[in-house]
């Protein structure tokens, strides 16, 4: 640990072979050691967010939510001290957007995961606001997940709704069809249409008029 940088790095080739079982000791033994120092300079900070960020990741991918929910908590915490740090440094005290996305993002999974639907709606609902199709995706599947139908996800599937209307056409990236969403983040129109089918049958109780707005998207999405 005497190079922590050096130590982020190899834990991320180590998550890029599958060798996730030691990058998350890894990422435990970095996270704590940057916790445990006080008076942290900005850039021992943002080297700390990040191992955070990525300790989260790895406990997510491992399916270990309550200590993922516990990493991502943290992380939060830290974030705001890092922002607060900038301002004072005279930086600007926003981190990366997509980032943020993320972190919220993730967030919404965990308490998914956990069966919290109402904090899984806060998560993706910070990731909603900037424009994510993703975000919308997860907010009304949260519905289908945890209450098992759709009667009461009709606030959420119309943000959905608006959500794709507000995106661009239908892209080509790598041989895959995609959506860009406003915030320049993008979603499988695979994944978009599937989970529209399969929303829009009525055993799952979504309410018809919403239904027939959701199918409108549907049918623009498999013309393009």
């Amino acid at each position: 640990m005497d190079d922590p940088v050096k130590v982020l790095n190899q834990l991320r080739s180590y998550v890029a072979d599958g060798r996730l079982e030691i990058s998350e000791v890894m990422a435990e033994e970095l996270t704590s050691l940057l916790l445990s120092e006080k008076n942290r300079t900005l850039q021992r900070q943002e080297l700390l967010v990040l191992a955070l960020r990525d300790h989260a990741n790895i406990l997510e991918i491992r399916q270990k939510w309550k200590l993922s929910m516990k990493a991502a908590k943290t992380l939060s915490k830290e974030s705001a001290k890092l922002g607060q740090m900038r301002v004072k440094e005279g930086l600007s005290g926003d981190d990366d957007a997509a980032l943020k996305i993320e972190d919220s993002m993730q967030m919404g999974r965990i308490n998914l995961h956990l069966g919290n639907l109402r904090k899984a709606l806060n998560g993706f609902s910070t990731a909603g606001k900037t424009g994510h199709i993703e975000a919308h995706l997860l907010s009304v599947e949260a519905f289908e997940i945890c209450k098992g139908s759709l009667k009461k996800a009709t606030k959420v599937a119309k943000k959905l709704y608006n959500a794709l209307g507000e995106c661009g056409p239908v892209n080509r990236e790598n041989g895959e069809f995609i959506l860009i969403s406003k915030n320049g983040l993008t979603t499988s129109v695979e994944k978009v249409t599937t989970s529209l089918e399969r929303w829009i049958q009525p055993s799952l109780g979504l309410k018809q008029d919403v239904v027939t707005l959701l199918t409108t998207r549907l049918q623009s999405l498999r013309k393009q």
